[in-house]
């Protein structure tokens, strides 16, 4: 291939060698290197959307009416059947995933289905904005109706010279850009050896050999063997002459790059069977552009999908598969690159409420699979195009016998394979080692006592404000109700911890006092403030009209929707929106004393109402069908629970829940040094990070340090500490 620099290939060979050492040598060091990644992968990107632009509308373009049809009509079945493959080897892959039980979700994420607007996705309303937005499916809609408009033009010569050239400019900077690639191989490589954690390749690993192994399935063993099946190529020949092309994909991650090698590779194999036919030459680049912009080996980060399921241990049922795919399919319609996997990955992740943190665990696991994707991609564009190509012209092989008995034999060792795997399970153990906030132990400097429920305080009725008093004795009291996890709850190590509970701490540090944690009854709160047994309630307590009659309340610092907790069961009659109101005989739990059964009270007068001790007298008794409670705290009830769901109603039916922190009337001064206070964390940072931990569960915040990446530098060496 005369495009192809070999010399470039072992360069790359090189750059990843000399990337793996340095990344072992420095250790974390390399980190240096990670904006200068990603500078190389932002050059790589600079002519990805143009390209992809001018490639359709030249390539689409320049085709007949009737060669369009042709194709059309060739290809359906063999992209049909390439998605076949993929999804096939995906479910083979899932199914060799060792699942594992009892481990529960780490984090929280936000369980609101997300509703899918498809239309702005795919409809190119405003060309513009896509363009500016990055919206590729748009972009590729309206890239493929200029081409077909273009089909049915006669004087289009003049335009079409237009988009050739562009083309062949486009491709010119491509080539330019790709020969920075061994540099930018060594920067990444280095970056991600020196900073990964061996723990994290660990937790990972098996994700990244099985989905290696069923990447390497099609890329060397099917497709080579279809082509040979299809097209009479030898398959060990078909690989050779694909072998630098892959790499070059591999080393890039950038598909885009290998489209000019693909389409010489694909005209010097038509030539042999058409060495006159000028017109096939003109099909090859509309065949390929169609085919560069179809979702083939993007469809596998399902895989990860699957994989993050697992490892989170929240399965997908058949309605969520479902959505995976076409959600995966749709948002991986033109994609070009990482940036446009992450994205697609990003959207599916939010569509099926699975954390958002995952992200984070794709990105360490792409110094593994990216490159493969990428592989994955080329070989099946390459053998997709020639196949479609030699159809068109009615030059496959076709022989029902023959096909039957290269399948066989193309299936077996698969087959094989695969019950090899499943029987002797050498593979390691999907393990999710990350803490949640009910196993992490939490350290606190400053003295703090705990009163049990049955203890006794004497109450402090006076007209001294609060805040003077607390000055004064060096004392705050804090009423905690234990059961609204995840504000105020006691962990695995009987510690009373929570978001709420955090910031008590933090404010008994900043006033130089004695925390003294007082049992809080949320039905009697108002008057337990007013006769002095605490001096402020910090346990998830929302904001009401009946309370604000009664009580101060600090500026709001959390709002949630309020949700409906049922068991499965329950969840699939009562999942639509406005089915409560259908089913008077339903019961619904409420805390007693808390704002929910006000709330209950008010909207639903006609149901009976199941008045509830605690939240897990509903989980353990079972004498409410539903329970009603705020999002934040239903979501660390059922990581608890996990047979139980949560069930998102009309928003406008039930509103959402405000909390605050509560004081005695009359206390001014205290309620504005609160305010003011509460501002001040905010600005310095603190609010975040406790959110970020007891809310979003990134228990990683509040463990020690991690200790520094291995490296020969440290560890052997001993030349840094």
């Amino acid at each position: 291939m005369k495009l192809f620099r070999i010399s470039l290939t072992w360069q790359m060979a090189l750059a990843t060698v000399v990337g793996v050492l340095f990344g072992l040598f420095f250790g974390e060091m390399s980190k240096i290197f990670a904006p200068w990644g990603a500078a190389y992968i932002m050059i790589l990107k600079i002519t990805t959307i143009p390209y992809l632009v001018c490639a359709i509308i030249h390539g689409i373009g320049q085709l007949h009416t009737a060669q369009a049809i042709q194709i059309l009509k060739k290809g359906l079945f063999f992209i049909g059947l390439t998605w076949t493959i993929n999804i096939a080897t995906i479910y083979l892959i899932v199914f060799l995933l060792p699942y594992r039980a009892g481990s529960q979700l780490a984090n929280y994420v936000s369980t609101e289905p997300v509703s899918i607007d498809f239309s702005e996705l795919l409809i190119p309303d405003n060309i513009f904005y896509a363009l500016t937005n990055n919206v590729v499916p748009a972009i590729v809609i309206f890239s493929l109706l200029v081409g077909i408009s273009l089909m049915h033009i006669r004087e289009k010569n003049p335009f079409m010279q237009i988009f050739e050239v562009l083309v062949g400019s486009l491709t010119r900077i491509t080539a330019w850009i790709s020969r920075i690639t061994p540099i930018g191989t060594f920067l990444i490589i280095a970056n991600q050896v020196g900073t990964i954690q061996l723990a994290t390749i660990k937790q990972v690993s098996t994700y990244i050999i099985l989905y290696v192994l069923g990447i390497c399935l099609i890329v060397f063993w099917i497709f080579p063997r279809l082509v040979s099946m299809l097209a009479n190529v030898s398959a060990v020949r078909w690989i050779r002459d694909l072998f630098p092309i892959l790499l070059l994909a591999y080393t890039t991650n950038v598909v885009i790059v290998c489209l000019p090698f693909i389409i010489e590779l694909i005209k010097k194999e038509v030539q042999q069977f058409l060495p006159t036919d000028e017109r096939a030459q003109s099909q090859i680049q509309g065949i390929v552009s169609v085919m560069f912009n179809l979702p083939l080996g993007s469809l596998f980060i399902t895989i990860f999908v699957f994989f993050i399921s697992v490892f989170y241990n929240s399965p997908l049922n058949l309605a969520s598969q479902l959505q995976l795919f076409v959600s995966a399919f749709l948002t991986s319609l033109g994609a070009v690159g990482l940036g446009a996997w992450i994205n697609s990955l990003s959207f599916v992740l939010e569509t099926l409420g699975l954390p958002a943190e995952a992200i984070n665990i794709y990105l360490t696991t792409l110094p593994f699979t990216s490159g493969f994707q990428s592989m994955l991609s080329v070989v099946e564009i390459t053998s997709l195009s020639l196949i479609v190509t030699l159809a068109c012209h009615q030059l496959l092989q076709i022989r029902l016998t023959r096909i039957v008995r290269r399948c066989a034999f193309t299936l077996g060792p698969v087959i094989l394979l695969t019950i090899l795997l499943k029987s002797f399970n050498p593979l390691p153990k999907i393990e999710n080692t990350t803490q949640n906030i009910f196993d992490m132990c939490v350290s606190y400097a400053h003295p703090v006592s705990c009163l049990q429920p049955s203890s006794t305080l004497a109450s402090i009725a006076s007209d001294e404000d609060p805040l003077s008093r607390i000055l004064r004795t060096k004392t705050l009291r804090v009423g905690c109700h234990l059961d609204a996890s995840p504000f105020c709850f006691a962990n695995q190590h009987q510690q009373i911890v929570g978001y709420d509970m955090a910031f008590a701490y933090q404010l008994a540090a900043d006033l130089g006092c004695q925390l003294i944690l007082v049992p809080m009854n949320y039905q009697q709160m108002p008057e337990e403030l007013a006769q002095g047994l605490y001096d402020i309630g910090m346990s998830a307590v929302s904001l009401n009209e009946q309370r604000l009659e009664k009580v101060y309340f600090s500026n709001p610092y959390l709002e949630a929707p309020l949700v409906f907790i049922a068991n499965e069961l329950k969840k699939r009659t009562l999942s639509k929106s406005g089915a409560f109101l259908d089913i008077p005989q339903l019961r619904i739990g409420v805390v007693k004393g808390t704002s929910y059964e006000c709330l209950a009270e008010m909207l639903f007068p006609d149901n009976p109402l199941i008045p509830l001790t605690s939240i897990k007298d509903f989980f353990e008794n079972k004498e409410a069908d539903v329970l009603l409670l705020g999002e934040l705290e239903a979501i660390s009830w059922i990581i608890r629970y996990p047979k139980f769901a949560i069930i998102h109603p009309d928003p406008d039916l039930l509103g959402k829940d405000t909390l605050g922190y509560p004081v005695r009337q009359g206390a001014d001064f205290f309620l504005n040094f609160l305010n003011q206070w509460l501002t001040l964390k905010k600005n310095e940072g603190f609010t975040q990070a406790q959110y970020n931990l007891w809310v979003l569960g990134k228990t990683e915040t509040a463990t020690d340090q991690k200790t520094p990446r291995w490296s020969i530098l440290r560890n052997v060496l001993h030349w840094k500490k």
